[in-house]
């Protein structure tokens, strides 16, 4: 992963986590960086702006909505 279009950001850990660390990057086969920067977008995902569907006001719109027993019959 080219670091030209990245922003490098320094944090600090404590021994036990940066420990933990070096052991999760190595089990996972990845570099400490490349773990940092797979599990903070996991993390980061809920914060970015995702657009609705554009199939979700399709049944607002509908004005009039069908009977049930068209879709399961009349039960005897």
């Amino acid at each position: 992963m080219a670091l030209s279009r990245k922003k490098a950001t320094t944090i600090a850990l404590d021994p036990e986590d940066d420990r933990l660390l070096s052991r999760a990057a190595r089990e996972r086969g990845v570099s400490r960086s490349e773990f940092i920067r797979q599990h903070l977008a996991l993390v980061l995902e809920q914060y970015r702006r995702h657009p609705k569907p554009r199939s979700a006001g399709v049944v607002h719109a509908l004005t009039e909505r069908g009977d049930e027993r068209e879709l399961f019959g009349a039960r005897r």
